[in-house]
């Protein structure tokens, strides 16, 4: 675990960066756009190179994600936004679970993200990407069951945008969870380890 302690680390900050981003737009509409493009691109990166090169090849593209987790983490804000973070946490970790289990989903899945791929580079049309995931969380992640229930305000919730974008985060954050589980990570060790990785979050913060 401590030798993966960086691969960890990101990919729980992308995790992080995911809820965060959702929580943003069901209170108030909007979330930072270049947070939320890393996010997205990261759906993408089904063949990296490295951890890192799934989140744009800068750990400075996860900083929401990494100051989230350390908060998280550290248990810092103890609050009804808190305990609705961890469940959305959660429910994603359901969602991945069962899509392991799922190889025809599993299948269509690696099939639909090449061909969103192939459509994405040929303009990097972020309303583009943003269609396309969204209809991918509909088609192949909802249909396993255990939906996630948004809590936000209302109109924002309502709007058929807005849903969008909180489907394509919420299929980014059970791609880190998948990342995650890669290297070892599982909610145990998480607690176990939790120093550890909020010393390895502050540090990737100032460097």
């Amino acid at each position: 675990m401590i030798k993966k302690i960086n691969s960890i680390t990101l990919s729980l900050a992308g995790i992080c960066q995911s809820v965060y981003l959702v929580q943003s737009l069901a209170y108030s509409g909007k979330c930072d756009n270049h947070s939320f493009k890393i996010c997205l691109e990261s759906i993408l990166q089904t063949n990296p190179t490295s951890v890192i090169s799934i989140y744009g090849n800068n750990k400075k593209n996860l900083i929401i994600g990494l100051q989230t987790l350390i908060s998280i983490l550290g248990f810092s804000n103890f609050s009804y936004s808190y305990i609705e973070f961890m469940k959305y946490i959660f429910g994603m970790i359901i969602l991945e679970k069962k899509l392991q289990l799922n190889n025809i989903n599993k299948y269509s899945l690696k099939k639909k993200l090449s061909t969103t791929l192939e459509k994405y580079s040929i303009n990097y049309d972020i309303n583009v990407l943003v269609n396309e995931l969204a209809n991918i969380y509909v088609e192949i992640i909802s249909s396993l069951g255990s939906r996630i229930s948004i809590k936000g305000i209302r109109i924002f919730l309502q709007n058929l945008e807005i849903q969008k974008k909180i489907r394509c985060l919420l299929l980014a954050g059970i791609r880190s969870i998948v990342l995650w589980k890669q290297f070892g990570g599982n909610e145990l060790k998480l607690i176990f380890f939790r120093y550890d990785i909020i010393k390895k979050a502050k540090k990737m913060l100032c460097t």
